[in-house]
């Protein structure tokens, strides 16, 4: 098995690096570009094998010469380009998010970037648009890859060749097996882990293994060739077009570029159509670029969108893109080819100066990390962080409400919990929490007291209990229950359900998240959206009801406007501009407050759920969004700071500003009694 220089597996790692880059630019013709990485990994595999078993067969395998080929390979480059981005970072991130980079970057030096990103979170969050050093989760699975399958091949192949079919084909499927339940029962572990994407270097190794044998019916695979590849290079090209972040990935949605890369390595070849395509001088020198290019584009994009107030043009990005392989052309010819020559640059030094420089970007880790990104770079820093401080004004609960596991809810409750004092009892999710404030000063004009009883991801439904959320089973369905006892101990007036309903019955916004938020009313309940709905129904029919045989009037407050871009991040920007508190920082703020429109479309499902519940005397359904909503955007502050603690929270000052609007909402009820 002889590793022999083929063009067309350059146009192949083209054809991976280019959707990439153009799914990160965010252009909708490539929404599934992140494949390319895919087949970035079956190139990997298929390489390595070919050098591992040529080597082997050869009887002049070396481990300490295969990680110094890889060391000479990717190291250099990386590390130039992760301290490149440290030090651009410190010019343009917000301390906090600096804070967060020290992580990134002793993830890096670690080779543990996808352990990283697997906790902290998912590829296609929008949040993840953010992350300087994302894209290094995949260098993390091959540099993975490449401590354990030498070892794996040597084992092999002492027992044989149909050992090594045998073995690579185990790996294979026990991989693309656990990638497939994965990808909807883990879907961020079974994206960044190397044994949920393991099939995929596999594969590659296989197509190796079959290459070695080539001379098998050499016409039969001759003749159909260029067909195969054509095939292989459609593949890859559907998948690009077809797949967007909602795609259930990897599993088998991952075999369509994964075995489009397999046909072209095993059957495009310089006589034919494809082969010819991929070996153009443009396509072999982009694939030459590739490594670099690769490393370069997201560090770009992501300080591009944190340095800019708004999302930042198409146009953007494309010069970006276009910066990118200026700068992979400078790597590639003043980093990876010097360090890549033995002749000037030795073993003990390659080995020496990476152990050296990934020590310093430890060093530089922790600086940034426990400095906490060093706010007194930016003047009014801490000013402007005070502005998003979360209400204190609820407690944990201590023993009382008593929930499963110890779990504590949080509470703010009226010296004298007896029937009388209690005018509005307010339940919830953190949502409500958020919303304290707002209650509070509603019933300090009220001259009465409030109550809260909450936790955050619980919903306030009796009955209803939240699977794959954030609590074990059971604890919230008793947390709606402790709510009702207290209700009934109090004889509250009036009871406000406050929550992210959205979260409950339509989507979670993080698509790869694990938490998926299901309603249930018995444990043999179905786990979907559809059955949360029709739980969400009959649930707060229930509970209204319920709390309506008290003799409360009951408030169902719809979820306040959820921002699409960061509030943090823009009143920050306006804060370095020297715009706070000028006419100038409202034209931000308007720019970057979510759209009505977008509002009503995250809003309708819920609605249509409220038109499903039959009349009830004394309940109300509350919208915020008219105290928060022009006619075309839903404000997320104004030039004095933000009504924001994050994109879908209410600060203090944001609930403190619809204290009034509740005082009218409460008043009103009162009236029409």
């Amino acid at each position: 098995m002889k590793l022999d220089y083929r063009r067309e597996i350059d146009g192949l790692r083209a054809v991976a690096v280019l959707p990439v880059i153009l799914f990160h630019a965010g252009l909708s013709s490539f929404s599934g570009g992140f494949v390319g990485v895919d087949v970035f990994f079956v190139i990997s595999g298929y390489l390595i094998t070919t050098i591992v078993f040529g080597e082997l067969e050869e009887g002049k395998f070396s481990l300490v010469r295969f990680y110094e080929r890889r060391a000479r390979r990717i190291l250099p480059a990386l590390f130039v380009v992760t301290v490149a981005t440290a030090a651009a970072a410190w010019f343009i991130l917000l301390p906090e998010d600096l804070k967060e980079l020290g992580k990134s970057l002793l993830a890096v030096a670690l080779f543990a970037s996808n352990f990283l990103f697997w906790n902290e979170s998912g590829y296609f969050d929008t949040s993840a648009e953010y992350l300087p050093l994302l894209h290094t989760w995949s260098l993390a699975v091959e540099e993975q890859y490449y401590m354990l399958f030498p070892l794996l091949a040597a084992a092999l192949f002492r027992r044989g060749r149909q050992a090594v079919v045998v073995g690579l084909c185990v790996v294979a499927l026990g991989s693309f097996a656990l990638a497939q339940w994965g990808a909807t029962a883990h879907p961020n572990a079974a994206f960044y882990l190397l044994p949920f994407r393991a099939w995929e270097l596999m594969v590659g190794a296989l197509a190796a293994v079959y290459l070695s044998r080539a001379s098998l019916h050499p016409s039969r695979a001759d003749r159909f060739s260029g067909v195969l590849a054509g095939v292989g290079l459609v593949m890859i090209a559907l998948s690009i077009h077809l797949y967007d972040r909602a795609t259930p990935f990897p599993g088998v949605y991952a075999l369509l570029p994964a075995l489009g890369a397999v046909l072209i390595i095993l059957f495009a070849r310089p006589h034919n159509l494809v082969g010819q395509l991929l070996g153009t001088q443009v396509l072999v020198y982009i694939g030459l670029l590739s490594y670099s290019a690769y490393l370069w584009h997201q560090p770009l994009f992501a300080l591009a969108r944190r340095a800019s107030l708004e999302e930042p043009h198409i146009g953007v990005f494309l010069a970006l893109s276009v910066a990118t392989f200026v700068l992979a052309y400078f790597t590639r010819h003043l980093v990876e080819q010097p360090f890549r020559s033995a002749s000037k640059v030795s073993r003990r030094s390659i080995f020496m100066g990476s152990g050296a420089t990934a020590a310093l970007v430890v060093m530089l880790a922790f600086v940034l990390y426990g400095n906490k990104g060093f706010p007194e770079r930016i003047d009014n820093y801490a000013k402007v962080v005070d502005t998003f401080r979360w209400q204190d004004l609820a407690k944990p609960c201590g023993s009382e409400p008593a929930l499963p596991t110890g779990v504590q809810a949080l509470c703010r409750l009226p010296e004298a919990a007896a029937p009388g004092p209690v005018d509005v009892a307010l339940f919830g999710d953190s949502h409500a929490d958020a919303f304290l404030p707002a209650v509070v000063a509603a019933t300090k004009q009220r001259d009465s007291s409030p109550a809260y009883i909450g936790l955050g991801g619980c919903i306030p439904l009796i009955g209803v209990d939240v699977r794959a959320g954030n609590w074990p089973a059971e604890v919230c369905r008793t947390l709606a229950q402790e709510q009702y006892n207290f209700a009934v101990r109090t004889k509250p007036k009036n009871v406000l359900l406050v929550g992210r309903w959205s979260m409950y019955i339509d989507r979670v916004d993080s698509a790869s998240s694990a938490k998926k938020y299901y309603l249930v009313e018995a444990e043999s309940n179905t786990l979907s959206k559809d059955h949360s709905r029709e739980v969400f129904v009959r649930g707060l029919e229930r509970t209204v009801r319920a709390y309506e045989a008290l003799g409360a009037k009951v408030f169902f407050v719809e979820q306040v406007p959820q921002q699409l871009a960061d509030p943090r991040a823009v009143f920050h920007r306006i804060n370095q501009r020297g715009l706070w508190g000028q006419e100038g920082a409202t034209e931000v703020i308007d720019r970057n407050s979510v759209p009505l429109a977008s509002l009503n479309e995250r809003q309708a499902p819920m609605r249509q759920l409220l038109d499903q519940l039959p009349p009830i005397d004394d309940f109300t359904v509350l919208s915020p969004e008219k105290h928060f909503c022009g006619e075309n955007r839903c404000a997320m502050g104004d030039k004095d700071g933000p009504y924001y603690h994050d994109r879908d929270h209410l600060n203090i000052r944001g609930a403190q500003y619809i204290g009034p609007w509740l005082v009218t909402q409460l008043a009103e009820a009162e009236k029409a009694q």
